[in-house]
């Protein structure tokens, strides 16, 4: 099984690894790069002195050229990249057995059809849990200098680091399997995947953006002078702790009303999405598997 498995999916593995090679010599180029800027704006020593409050010109400088150009290449491409390739992979597994009646010689050996799947759906889901961990991985290092200033909480950083990119990846690859299985056509399978997984993808952005969930935090805070430079785009926020995500700020007579999401959310903002995934993904293969023996004739 793990030969006709390789067999099988080994242009999807390759694929899985150009995209993780391509993405680990960006990062390791664009965040060498972004490491010596950040030591050579003094920012390590201003955060260790202050917190930040001491240079913000210089957290400024240092996040707008790297959060809105260097970065943008390699994370916006990420928001759509698990999607992409768990349906490519998905959607072939079942579907292409289906489209091709190779179904009947595989399922007339030995090897009963649900451990038939069972053992493609393990070692297929193996792989694409170890790329999505090194695509994390890769991605956590890399926007570490990033994350001393700026808020992980925002959408992008938070799909590239945490749990959300891999369960991601494990949704649409899980709905793929489950609409090749019903449509018998790999590339049918395919887009209808995607559509789906779209969905909970929907969610878990209007969970972070117009919904807000979990609720965020809102603090008045004294407003001197009429708070010059206080907007949701200060470095450092103007809640005064590097990393929280800014969400509105507006001024009430002596006062600044500031709504942020604290950065010591972010794993239960992680775990959210995650779950939102990752209850799809398993549902999905679920219902799979039970449909496997009324869906062979």
């Amino acid at each position: 099984m793990i030969w006709v498995t390789w067999r099988q999916h080994r242009v999807q593995a390759l694929i899985c690894f150009a995209v993780l090679c391509a993405v680990a010599i960006y990062a390791i180029g664009a965040g060498i790069w972004m490491r010596h800027a950040f030591s050579a704006d003094g920012i390590p020593l201003c955060l260790a002195r202050s917190g930040g409050a001491g240079c913000p010109a210089a957290i400024t400088s240092f996040a707008d050229r790297f959060n809105q150009g260097v970065a943008v290449i390699s994370d916006v491409p990420l928001l759509i990249v698990p999607g992409l390739l768990g349906i490519v992979v998905g959607a072939t597994l079942l579907g292409q057995e289906l489209e091709r009646g190779t179904w009947r010689l595989a399922w007339s050996q030995t090897v009963p059809r649900n451990r038939w799947l069972v053992t493609k759906l393990g070692l297929v889901t193996g792989g694409l849990l170890a790329f999505g961990v090194a695509v994390t991985m890769i991605m956590t290092w890399y926007h570490q200098p990033l994350d001393q200033v700026t808020a992980r909480l925002r959408p992008v950083p938070g799909t590239a680091e945490g749990l959300t990119f891999t369960a991601s990846l494990l949704c649409a690859f899980g709905l793929a399997v489950l609409a090749g299985l019903l449509l018998r056509n790999t590339i049918g399978a395919m887009v209808t995947a995607y559509v789906a997984w779209e969905i909970p993808t929907t969610v878990v952005t209007l969970l972070g953006g117009p919904i807000r969930f979990p609720p965020p935090v809102t603090v008045r805070l004294p407003c001197h002078a009429g708070c010059p430079g206080a907007s949701v785009s200060s470095v450092p926020p103007v809640t005064g702790h590097l990393g929280d995500y800014v969400l509105g700020v507006a001024r009430s007579g002596g006062q600044l009303v500031v709504t942020y999401q604290p950065a010591s959310r972010f794993w239960l903002v992680q775990l959210i999405g995650g779950g939102i995934y990752l209850s799809t993904a398993v549902t999905a293969l679920g219902v799979a598997l039970w449909l496997l023996h009324r869906r062979t004739t």
